[in-house]
């Protein structure tokens, strides 16, 4: 499916031009995580090298740029289009999503200045981190390039990074680590909810490359 559409998305036209705009959507995305990520984890100031609030706006700018272009398109164009437009909506709403959640997590520094630990579930979220940051390289690659493979194997290792994360939100409920205070576990278990949802978003992504429209964000049969 997604093959065909990359036929159409070479041409000058405004589905082209939603293709493009998204996929600077998930570059943006992609800069913003790095930023989040690197501000409650590496530093003790929560400093960003940019504002992420505007980031966000222009992330929520390029999305109604998108709509709108599919709109305009499918206005004046045939029939044969409609499911490329959808797909590209579907994408979108994703990657909007994905924003937000790298948002929370500059918020989580925000609150939480000093540098976060995960003490006793330090290597859980190093596992955790390490594949979702390498997810939106791949997922621009693959989304570029039409590469089912990595497409499929983004989608594949979606389980065991929910799997993880699951894991050790109960072992943070259940205070496994008696060395965290209040705040850490609460900045801790709400960093491993959002690095869970990103990765959900970029599965869901993922799978438009693979699946039928019906079947995007589901597992591929």
């Amino acid at each position: 499916m997604f093959e065909e559409l990359l036929r159409l998305f070479g041409k000058e036209n405004l589905l082209d031009q939603a293709f493009k705009t998204t996929v600077k959507m998930l570059e943006s995305d992609e800069e913003m995580f790095h930023a989040s990520v690197n501000s409650l984890r590496r530093l003790d100031t929560a400093e960003l090298p940019f504002d992420i609030y505007e980031k966000d706006k222009q992330i929520n700018k390029y999305e109604r740029e998108v709509r709108r272009n599919v709109l305009t398109h499918l206005t004046v164009s045939d029939s044969k289009n409609v499911l490329a437009g959808l797909i590209l909506i579907s994408i979108v709403i994703d990657v909007e999503r994905i924003g937000d959640y790298t948002k929370n997590i500059a918020e989580l520094a925000a609150v939480h200045p000093e540098r976060l630990h995960g003490g006793l579930f330090e290597q859980d979220l190093v596992e955790i981190e390490k594949p979702v940051e390498a997810r939106f390289r791949d997922l621009t690659k693959a989304m570029l390039e039409h590469d089912s493979e990595l497409a499929r194997e983004i989608m594949l290792s979606h389980k065991d990074i929910s799997r993880s994360s699951d894991n050790a939100l109960t072992g943070i409920m259940a205070e496994k680590d008696k060395s965290l205070t209040p705040g850490n576990a609460v900045v801790l278990a709400l960093y491993f909810r959002y690095l869970k949802r990103i990765a959900a978003h970029l599965t869901n992504i993922a799978s438009s490359i693979i699946n039928p429209f019906p079947r995007i964000g589901f597992r591929e049969k």
